[in-house]
């Protein structure tokens, strides 16, 4: 019955870890983006996340709700990640 946590178990750390891989993707490429300007592809990262940031803000309570289901989607995944992990052992 332990084995069965196993997979759940596992998809939802690598879930977890895709957020994360994400996150400090987004914040190498705007230190990029700020110490060497000129690189294609990059050079926009901080513009369309602030972008982002402002449309999610002029949407009100719409958007408070966006930012809280894209951060908490990631916890969740943890969260249940260490349930598993419990159940598992």
């Amino acid at each position: 019955m332990k084995k069965l946590f196993i997979i759940p178990m596992g998809i939802c750390w690598l879930y977890f870890m895709s957020g994360v891989v994400a996150l400090i993707a987004i914040h190498l490429s705007i230190l990029v983006s700020v110490f060497v300007p000129n690189i294609p592809f990059i050079s926009n990262v901080l513009t369309n996340v602030l972008d982002l940031l402002a449309t999610l803000g002029d949407a009100g309570f719409v958007g408070l709700a966006a930012i809280i289901a894209l951060v908490g989607q990631y916890f969740l995944a943890y969260r249940l990640y260490l349930f598993f992990k419990t159940r598992a052992s």
